[in-house]
């Protein structure tokens, strides 16, 4: 039988209990919410073109992205505890967010209420890293 040389999209499939799978690397991640749900965009800083090349979109429901959070978390402290402070580089460190500008403060949009939430979430993860 002639052997087909199979694609790297083919390479990347592996079957677990005859379920495929399909085995991507990211080392970005961009965030596209809805009221329904959230995207996330993965991709790859790739040097030829000196930009993040995206590949793969996942989209969940925020009750499975919440959930998420917390298997992350969980995974996270457990190989914190097993292999020390995982370091993040200077350079990638998320900055203070922006406040909300006056006319972003009317309505219903809770700007201010976002804004507090937004600064506990980044100190909490600053002080994760202590």
């Amino acid at each position: 039988m002639k052997e087909i040389e199979m694609d790297e999209a083919q390479r990347d499939k592996r079957s677990e209990d005859g379920v495929e799978i399909s085995v991507e690397y990211a080392n970005n991640t961009m965030f596209e919410p809805t009221i329904w749900d959230l995207k996330l965009i993965f991709g790859e800083w790739s040097g030829r073109s000196n930009s993040i090349e995206y590949h793969t979109s996942i989209t969940v429901p925020w009750a499975q992205a919440k959930l998420i959070m917390y298997y992350l978390r969980a995974n996270i402290a457990a190989h914190e505890v097993i292999n020390g402070r995982i370091k993040i580089p200077q350079e990638v460190m998320p900055p203070e967010w922006t406040p909300p500008a006056p006319e972003q403060q009317t309505g219903e949009q809770k700007s201010e209420e976002i804004f507090k939430a937004l600064q506990q979430v980044r100190e909490e993860f600053m002080e994760s890293l202590k």
